[in-house]
């Protein structure tokens, strides 16, 4: 394999840079492009003590690959701190500089709208089957059909039981608010076009240059607690579409990627979420989960100068689990 092959961007001084590349997808993105040639911009927010000891390890790892890796442990909703990173960005990678902007930033309120009134589905199912046992003298209370259901599915992991199983994940005892739903359209839906336009005015992007942000199947399908990030994902996917629009004069691609249920800090914050994983290791045609390095190895090949005429497209990279029904 040439060198070319393993290193395309071996020597070429050009930048990836990620928000959100501390964990899931962007850690993930960072390594394999590290693997690649670019250097590597993180910002990030997370506890010193995680800097410390969780994070190092993989910091250390990418500057192994022989490039050069910038991190900034930053609060991206405040606006001086942004700056910073900014400015960092602009020292750092310089005028063209930045080939691939990834926007990776998990913020959202994963909130009910309203108190939850949904009938309950799962105590009629076991009440039912504890009936239907009695019949056969079998002797067993629900409570204790409950008990069983929960121990197969969290610890013996029988996915199949995931529609009769309590989520360990519940639901926020708060409501959404006004704050939390305009905080997190901000920052996970048109803070993408922001960036992108901020690095476009300052000729910080390169000529053929790959902006990138995560949506979710939960752009279209109602999750409950997952309305104000839905929302943010479907303001993403608009912010996508115009910057495809008006950064082609400048050579520029907008592409936003759409990831199968992938186990992840951020998507372990969803409320139901291991319920969510066990319908989707079911339904996914290959019976598992996305990881971050499916996804990251996505982005690798869509930072390459072959993947050039795609672009203000939503990429699924899930293995088939979006069209795949049970």
């Amino acid at each position: 394999m040439s060198n070319f092959e393993e290193k395309p961007f071996a020597g070429k001084n050009l930048w990836a840079v990620i928000l959100g590349g501390s964990s899931g997808f962007g850690l993930a993105a960072a390594k394999r492009l590290a693997r690649s040639g670019l250097n590597i911009f993180i910002a990030h927010k997370d506890k010193e003590g995680v800097v410390e000891t969780s994070l190092k390890p993989h910091f250390d790892e990418i500057r192994s690959r022989g490039v050069r890796l910038v991190t900034q442990n930053v609060n991206l909703f405040d606006e001086d701190e942004r700056g910073l990173v900014f400015e960092s960005i602009a020292k750092e990678a310089g005028p063209q500089g930045v080939h691939l902007f990834m926007h990776s930033v998990a913020a959202g309120a994963c909130k009910l709208i309203l108190e939850d009134k949904t009938p309950d589905f799962k105590g009629a199912a076991l009440k039912g089957l504890a009936e239907s046992l009695s019949k056969r003298n079998v002797a067993v209370s629900s409570a204790v059909l409950s008990e069983a259901v929960n121990e197969a599915f969290h610890e013996k992991k029988c996915d199949a039981l995931y529609a009769l199983a309590d989520s360990r994940i519940p639901y926020r005892d708060d409501l959404l608010s006004e704050e939390d739903f305009s905080r997190t359209i901000w920052m996970m839906g048109y803070d993408y076009l922001l960036w992108g336009r901020e690095l476009s005015k300052e000729g910080l992007l390169a000529k053929e240059a790959r902006l990138i942000a995560m949506t979710s199947e939960g752009n279209e399908i109602a999750w409950k607690g997952y309305a104000a990030v839905s929302a943010a994902k479907c303001s993403l996917e608009a912010s996508c579409r115009a910057l495809a629009v008006e950064l082609a004069p400048y050579g520029a691609r907008s592409l936003v990627i759409q990831a199968g249920i992938t186990d992840t800090p951020a998507g372990n914050a969803i409320p139901n979420f291991d319920l969510m994983k066990a319908q989707a290791r079911m339904r996914n045609p290959y019976h598992r989960l996305t990881t971050p390095e499916d996804v990251a190895e996505t982005i690798f090949q869509i930072c390459l100068p072959g993947f050039s005429w795609v672009n203000g497209e939503v990429l699924r990279i899930d293995g088939g689990e979006a069209i795949s029904g049970l």
